[in-house]
């Protein structure tokens, strides 16, 4: 019984397969063979059931049926617990390995004011032109400015220089040229922007807002401050 069972799956010899025709009017062929094989009550619809077509347009495969998983994004919470965009001393930046990225603002600062980037540039507050120059200043990212506290409510806080590596609302975090990161209040502190013939003096209340939302606030006019 096991050599027929092999047998059945072996190959057929040429001499048979030599004598294989195809047949040439397929439809006919199987209309026989459904003649012979099913009731003469379901072979009146035969014909007209071989002549339907199908739409498979609107058949999806089960590649295409997977349901998608929605990206998962980190919390508010989850990214203070592990320490995103937190900038300390722990990060090991240096004084000296900002200085490209003061150079860097320099020439983002300077595109921003253009001929007004000189010592040529109007001191005089009530100049028409300086609403204008005030207005640049107060919507520019200040990543990367070179700055140092000249006024405080703290009088330890008078004296502290360095580079901006980080502005959020309410703080600047600056990197000293002792390579330590100190953080400074924006609402207690006048500091001192330096740029490369000039300095400015700014406010830091006048920057109390989130830097992606100073680009696009309006400033009111105010010509004197207090702390």
């Amino acid at each position: 019984m096991q050599k027929k069972s092999q047998e059945v799956c072996l190959p057929l010899s040429v001499n048979l397969t030599k004598c294989v025709t195809t047949c040439k009017n397929s439809e006919q062929y199987l209309m026989n063979f459904l003649q012979n094989l099913l009731p003469s009550s379901d072979m009146k619809s035969a014909a007209d059931e071989l002549k339907k077509t199908y739409i498979f347009s609107k058949l999806k495969s089960k590649a295409m049926r997977k349901i998608k998983i929605k990206k998962k994004f980190l919390t508010t919470r989850k990214r203070i617990l592990l320490g995103l965009g937190k900038i300390s001393n722990k990060n090991g930046l240096t004084y000296t390995d900002l200085l490209p990225l003061y150079e860097l603002w320099l020439k983002y600062i300077q595109n921003i004011l253009g001929d007004k980037f000189s010592s040529k540039a109007t001191h005089n507050p009530l100049d028409s032109n300086w609403e204008n120059i005030n207005q640049q200043l107060m919507k520019a990212d200040f990543h990367g400015a070179k700055i140092s506290v000249i006024k405080s409510k703290c009088p330890s806080l008078v004296g502290i220089n360095g580079i901006i590596v980080q502005d959020t609302k309410n703080t600047f975090k600056v990197c000293g040229t002792d390579d330590v990161i100190r953080t400074l209040p924006k609402d207690a502190i006048v500091i001192k922007v330096y740029l490369h013939e000039l300095t400015l003096q700014i406010y830091g209340k006048q920057l109390s807002i989130r830097p992606i939302e100073r680009t696009v606030k309006k400033f009111k006019t105010a010509h004197t401050f207090e702390l």
